[in-house]
């Protein structure tokens, strides 16, 4: 106990990192972030289209044990996503739309996971870390768009920022870590299958090679974590179980081991050799350098037994995430979002000391790079809608044939606000590395939201599947059921939403008499029929698609019937 005491002392005794505005002012930062871009628009593909189909279909028949999709039993992941989701649609009905309220889900888990990532600063560097960390996270390049979207990965995120602070607090408390750890194993369990508490149990297996956690009352804290976070995790695989051995053995051994072990083929497959490697130096940027520049420092200097002592967590943290993803079979840059969670935490230590040129760099990355880049968004946003230069407005238009130019006076507002606030931020002269950080943090910010107001209405037009799915159904019979042929997860689930129709999947009823089917295929091959019989009636894909085709058929009509086309 006295060596631990030693460490918590030792490790608390950083100095704190000029620069950084307080936490009143962060957490208004933070804020705005987050809510920036959860509402206005409709639910986008891929990840986030299937994500709100399970939601719809959760709100319809409230199981909380057997995830579906448009009727069909979707067990990719636990359910604690479009529980959560579903409650918000709930508390929010009749004041906000239906996609709108669940996304306010990821805003939740992302608040949750921003609190522990402050308080693990807290708890392993001291006060006057927690901001600049929580700042990091909020400034990587690649987390923007996947936080603000309704995906199971936000929920993993948290799991894992309650489980690290767990794991933190181990030093110092038993009940506190091992009620975090617990809780954070579960959430992260119940959001995205084994993979966040097998992150945090290899972790916490690991950690004992360093004093600090080679303890009696350490062991006793993951004994006391296991059991809190086995509890509901057993509760809800036995409800799984027995409700279908099939089912669950499609979720345990398909959805986890298989995509892991590669004896499946479900998942987007293996990118190109080094892919995290060369994402990583963008996605986490400017977390992933200062992380590195902390460790430098840590382990060049013998006198710095401080600076490790404080990186021992992350830095293990770090190097199970990496290596889970280095091995496994499947590659994707959303699969980075827990890495940057030890990431932003090595990344603040790295603030500590940080060469005067490093600030200016960050500094000047901020106001060349995000202010040029807020710049551009303002002057293509006034082509857009005022016409000058013709050239510019024929090529966005081009681009997204869907969208008619209009000015939303309250995005043009919440743009000017922020744009103005930003602009003074930015033109502070101050060079310390706090001040670069928040410069850096608020261009990312003014950069999101001139993208969430001022562009959303042209991005919505072209990402959503509103205005195709209702030309669809002008065509449709009054009644008799409507087959699907190739038709992806997120189509099935928003023809639901926007239509109301449960189509009839081929793929499962070969035999199914419809008279009606829809068939997705590509721009490049069409979308056959998989049989002879069919006439085509109408064809389309969301305005600007160059890649997604659909096409609609019906049974007894002539084969020179006159094809309606989206858009016309």
């Amino acid at each position: 106990m006295r060596e631990t005491r030693s460490c918590l002392v030792t490790s608390k005794s950083a100095p704190p990192i000029i620069g950084v505005p307080g936490t009143g002012w962060v957490i208004a930062l933070a804020v705005v972030w987050v809510m920036f871009g959860l509402t206005g628009h409709d639910p986008w593909k891929p990840d986030e289209a299937h994500t709100f189909g399970v939601v719809v279909d959760y709100l319809e028949h409230g199981d909380w044990v057997v995830p579906t999709l448009a009727g069909e039993p979707f067990v990719e992941k636990p359910p604690l996503i479009y529980l959560v989701a579903g409650a918000f649609v709930r508390l929010f009905q009749g004041t906000l739309p239906a996609h709108d309220a669940a996304r306010l889900a990821s805003g939740f888990f992302v608040g949750l996971s921003l609190l522990f990532l402050g308080l693990t600063a807290r708890e392993i560097y001291g006060p006057g870390f927690a901001s600049a960390t929580v700042l990091l996270l909020v400034g990587c390049l690649g987390t923007t768009t996947r936080l603000h979207q309704l995906i199971p990965d936000v929920a993993l995120l948290a799991g894992m920022a309650v489980g690290m602070f767990g794991l933190a607090s181990a030093r110092r408390t038993f009940w506190g870590a091992g009620v975090a750890l617990g809780l954070g194993a579960a959430c992260a369990f119940f959001g995205k299958g084994l993979l966040g508490p097998g992150l945090l149990a290899v972790t916490a297996l690991l950690l004992p090679v360093f004093p600090a956690w080679r303890t009696r009352r350490y062991a006793a804290i993951l004994g006391l974590a296991a059991g809190i976070a086995l509890i509901p995790a057993v509760l809800w695989m036995y409800a799984l179980h027995a409700r279908s051995p099939t089912l669950f053995h499609e979720w345990l051994v398909i959805n986890n081991f298989g995509r892991f072990l590669d004896f499946v083929q479900i998942g987007p497959g293996r990118n190109p050799t080094g892919f995290y490697v060369y994402t990583l130096l963008w996605y986490a940027f400017p977390a992933l350098p200062l992380a590195a520049y902390a460790v430098w420092v840590a382990w060049r200097r013998p006198e710095s037994a401080t600076d490790r002592q404080g990186l021992h967590l992350p830095a293990v943290l770090a190097v199970v995430v990496a290596t889970v993803l280095g091995v496994a079979p499947d590659s994707r840059e959303l699969y980075l979002l827990p890495l940057t969670l030890p990431l932003s935490l090595m990344a603040a230590r790295g603030l500590i000391g940080l060469p005067v040129g490093g600030s200016r760099t960050l500094m000047a990355g901020a106001r060349w790079g995000l202010g040029v880049l807020a710049l551009l968004l303002w002057l293509g946003w006034l082509a857009l809608v005022t016409g000058t230069p013709a050239w510019l407005q024929w090529m966005l238009l081009d681009y997204q044939p869907g969208f008619e130019p209009s000015v939303h006076w309250l995005h043009l507002a919440i743009a000017v606000a922020l744009t103005l606030t930003a602009g003074w931020v930015l033109a502070a002269g101050r060079s310390s590395a706090g001040h670069a950080l928040t410069q850096w943090v608020c261009g990312m910010t003014l950069c999101w939201g001139l993208v969430t107001s001022l562009w959303l209405p042209y991005l919505d037009a072209g990402k959503s599947y509103r205005m195709m799915i209702e030309s669809i159904v002008r065509q449709l019979p009054v009644d008799g059921c409507v087959a699907s042929h190739n038709l992806g997860e997120g189509q099935r689930g928003l023809l639901v939403y926007f239509a109301d129709l449960t189509t009839v999947r081929l793929e499962l009823a070969p035999e199914a008499q419809c008279q009606t089917l829809l068939v997705q295929g590509w721009r490049n091959t069409g979308a056959p029929a998989p049989s002879e019989g069919w006439v085509p009636i109408w064809e389309g894909a969301r305005p600007g698609d160059r890649a997604e085709f659909y096409r609609l058929y019906r049974r007894g009509v002539a084969p020179d019937h006159a094809i309606a086309k989206f858009p016309e």
